[in-house]
């Protein structure tokens, strides 16, 4: 059996939703080990990324479920740093493939300082509201290339935290040492793929709101998928061949 280890708490979660596949999981791991809506508050960023979808599945996601839901208007970030990635609006910078992210130490996709804000943002929430814990959906995918991503980096951003005399606040990353492929398994254990639906994986997604299929996370999504046998439930721009469970 597969296991999400959270913090035990009587007060509020914060938990930082992205509307991805890592962050969605997250929320559906707290919904279950807390067993009560009301208590878990989730935060998105709208920081002018491309995939700005993804807002929507995050919250017709926390909706579904009756989680209460905040949006915090970050587009300042989109506007300074757009020059430099290719994962905002109106970027000159094109979008990478996952061969060529691979081995760079700052990928084409990285948003400058995003999650040292984003954090910090939530730190102020969970403060304001009483809380003690912020989840955040990071995975080991991740750790190969975006340095405010790994353990490291969260230990030392905890730290900080501690510094406050009054408010203890902890980040929790209960997925850091976990793949997508991991997730989906977990979410296959759980019957919880279904609402995989409500998810985007992808920096990149077309007009229609399909994911592209070649952007970095899509090719991470598309493996995790493969990996466990199973279909995403997903809308894709391109056609995926997957590989579906033998019937029984």
């Amino acid at each position: 059996m597969i296991e999400i280890h959270l913090p035990d708490t009587d007060k509020p979660v914060v938990v930082i939703l992205s509307g991805g596949l890592d962050s969605s999981t997250e929320l559906l791991a707290a919904l279950q080990k807390y067993d009560d809506a009301t208590k878990i508050k989730a935060i998105s960023f709208s920081y002018g990324q491309k995939q700005t979808i993804e807002l929507w599945r995050a919250n017709r996601m926390c909706q579904t479920f009756k989680v209460d839901h905040k949006i915090v208007d970050l587009e300042i970030l989109g506007e300074m740093v757009k020059d430099v990635s290719a994962n905002i609006k109106g970027s000159t910078v094109e979008m990478p493939t996952i061969k060529d992210v691979l081995g760079d130490p700052a990928p084409a996709t990285y948003v400058p300082n995003r999650n040292m804000i984003m954090f910090s943002l939530a730190a102020a929430y969970a403060e304001a509201i009483g809380a003690e814990n912020i989840l955040a959906g990071l995975q080991s995918n991740d750790e190969y290339n975006y340095h405010d991503t790994t353990q490291r980096w969260c230990m030392k951003f905890n730290q900080l935290l501690g510094e406050n005399r009054k408010h203890l606040i902890q980040l929790y990353v209960p997925l850091i040492d976990w793949d997508k492929t991991k997730e989906v398994a977990w979410l296959k254990e759980n019957d919880m793929l279904v609402y995989m639906y409500m998810t985007l994986t992808c920096y990149n997604p077309d007009t229609n709101h399909r994911s592209c299929g070649k952007c970095p996370s899509c090719s991470e999504r598309i493996k995790a998928f493969m990996n466990n046998k199973v279909a995403d439930p997903l809308d894709y721009a391109i056609d995926i061949p997957w590989v579906l469970e033998e019937e029984e």
